[in-house]
């Protein structure tokens, strides 16, 4: 038998490698497409569940058979071009991204937790006395970072944190009642639920110039600089900005404005907004309510934008395990 020469085996090694890797490439397509989807979260949308840079795997098998519940973690697709989360990816994701469906090119992945399905209706309701009393005895556990910093900042006195501050503090009511799973949930009553035109008002500011100057909005945040908390108006510039950002107005024109989105959001007697969602969309908001951009600001989400629910935190490593 011929001796194999060190050329001869340097080749064949080279060519069963160029193999190894065509096979993984193609099963790893497979896994990607069918099975499992990744993703890095961006934004602070999320904390405490997620935190900035966490490295999550999304299961996308159930999906193809059971629509989430609501309650999840889902990650799905944002239903417009959103430019400076496109900017915010890094080498490995924008590559697992080439293999998106073609319509969802410039898109990227929101990770939110369901609130509602087509056909339910939503309002906030602002926290009552009960309530506060117990939060600011500290008897509430699990209440969000975000409200325990609000609470704080008055030194848990309740009595003093100005009356339009604590009336955008609210539980979700879904269909009538605050589900079981968001009893100790709480939100800020912002965009939508502050203003029924919101969506237009971001859709066309320049249109709207005189409706945004004269609305009630307000947004209840956290001063940068400061570190104290803050209720200002949203100017025509800000929806300009964020009509920058992303390519809301085409969104709109697309989805919105074909359902005649007016017809499904109104004040009740009480004068709570109340948005029903409709056929063939869903609606999300992030658990850190005070820096979440989700359907308060930008609408419903085609229910066809679900990628899945989030399954496996891989990074950090120090928080690696299963999403609750």
């Amino acid at each position: 038998m011929k001796k194999e020469t060190t050329r001869e085996k340097l080749k064949r090694e080279t060519i069963d490698w160029i193999i190894a890797i065509v096979y993984a490439v193609i099963f790893g397509t497979i896994i990607r497409l069918f099975v499992f989807e990744t993703m890095m979260v961006p934004t602070p949308s999320m904390v405490p569940t997620l935190n900035i840079s966490d490295r999550l795997f999304v299961e996308k098998i159930t999906y193809a058979y059971e629509k989430p519940e609501v309650g999840d973690i889902v990650v799905f697709w944002t239903p417009f071009e959103d430019k400076m989360a496109q900017q915010m990816l890094g080498p490995f994701d924008k590559f697992m991204d080439f293999f998106a469906p073609k319509e969802f090119n410039g898109h990227v992945k929101y990770v939110k937790r369901l609130i509602a399905n087509s056909g339910d209706v939503i309002r906030f309701v602002s926290l009552n006395d009960e309530i506060w009393e117990e939060i600011a005895n500290k008897e509430k556990e699990n209440i969000p970072l975000w409200l325990n910093d609000i609470v704080k900042d008055y030194n848990y006195n309740i009595n003093i944190i100005p009356r339009q501050i604590k009336n955008r503090i609210a539980q979700v009511e879904i269909n009538g009642e605050t589900p079981k799973i968001f009893q100790d949930t709480y939100y800020i009553v912002n965009a939508i639920f502050d203003d029924e035109k919101f969506y237009e008002y971001m859709a066309f500011p320049d249109n709207n110039r005189r409706n945004i100057v004269e609305s009630n909005l307000f947004f209840v945040y956290k001063d940068n600089f400061t570190g104290s908390l803050s209720l200002e108006k949203p100017t025509i510039e800000w929806f300009r900005a964020y009509n920058e950002i992303i390519d809301y107005t085409s969104y709109y024109n697309e989805h919105l404005s074909e359902i005649e989105i007016q017809k499904y959001i109104f004040r009740d007697d009480e004068g709570f907004v109340n948005v029903r969602v409709p056929e063939g969309y869903n609606f999300y908001l992030g658990d850190n309510s005070m820096e979440s951009f989700d359907s308060r600001f930008f609408g419903f989400v085609p229910e066809e934008n679900v990628i899945g629910t989030t399954f496996l935190r891989v990074t950090p490593i120090k928080d690696f395990g299963k999403i609750n």
